[in-house]
């Protein structure tokens, strides 16, 4: 018999915009609550970002096409980063939860009773905020079929985009009534988190263009087509580009919501280009 290895770059067409989707809530739900936790915001905000992170495995579930097999994900902790995510995600939604209900009357009763307590859960709820912005990045990166995707960029770029577009919401719900101070000084942030996204990109383009044929290919997809069209149109102008403008002039509450509509425009439309743009070579054997 005869072995033959077919050399023809593929597109992946598993993961398109639902896990975008997923990647996109969860990391605004994460990002969202690590600003709320810096800037000292109302609880209220926290609740949003457990909503958010809810909401993403949700999308998640309906993505898998199995619900109620789910909690097969539970398995692997030590072998998955899907496992691991599923952990992450559960630890944020039940500290999270504990650490915010000392905000409303009526759940004041779950919050806890000491200072000690409520710092330790805090920093558990934190650091699993900051995991479920994380692990996306390192999902992609434990794929060595796709090259594209194996970086150790990834994570910290997920990471600082999950920020980007939680500045880009409270952007949006600041003539609700955000903070004055809170909101100038979350402005500051944003701004540096774009500029930080936009050079972990370009970093990361940079060094995917030498590894390898099929991570060029992914790179050519980036610029070229219908993709790239919505990269560098949707990604890094809407997304990026017009929205530090926007912050740099600044502008009134009322004209930074639209900076922050842009944010979460690239910031859902970016999780798609990077999971659009993977190809692999597949071999087979004849």
């Amino acid at each position: 018999m005869a072995h033959e290895f077919n050399t023809e770059l593929t597109a992946q067409e598993e993961w398109g915009w639902l896990l975008a989707l997923d990647l996109f809530f969860g990391g605004l739900g994460g990002g969202l609550f690590l600003l709320f936790l810096l800037f000292g915001l109302s609880s209220s905000i926290a609740v949003l970002s457990l909503v958010f992170v809810a909401l993403g495995a949700v999308v998640l579930m309906v993505e898998l096409g199995h619900p109620l097999r789910a909690w097969r994900a539970l398995c692997k902790p030590f072998s998955s980063w899907i496992s691991r995510g599923v952990f992450f995600v559960t630890f944020f939604i039940v500290f999270g939860a504990l650490y915010s209900a000392s905000g409303f009357d009526s759940f004041v009763w779950l919050a806890p009773g000491s200072d000690a307590a409520k710092s330790t859960i805090a920093v558990i709820a934190g650091l699993s905020a900051l995991m479920v912005t994380l692990y996306p990045g390192f999902v992609l990166a434990a794929s060595p079929s796709i090259p594209f995707w194996s970086s150790p960029l990834l994570p910290v770029i997920f990471c600082f985009h999950s920020l980007m577009v939680a500045s880009g919401l409270l952007f949006l719900i600041a003539p609700l009534g955000l903070e004055v101070r809170a909101l100038q000084s979350i402005s500051y942030l944003g701004a540096i988190l774009i500029i930080a996204n936009f050079v972990l990109g370009a970093m990361y383009l940079a060094a995917s263009k030498k590894s390898g044929l099929a991570a060029k290919e992914s790179v050519r997809r980036l610029n070229k087509g219908s993709l790239g069209w919505t990269f560098n149109l949707g990604v890094v102008l809407i997304g990026m580009v017009v929205p530090l403008l926007l912050v740099l002039w600044s502008p009134p509450a009322i004209a930074l919501a639209g900076a922050g509509l842009f944010i979460l425009i690239g910031g859902l439309l970016f999780r798609y280009c990077v999971l659009k743009a993977g190809v692999y070579v597949p071999f087979a054997l004849t």
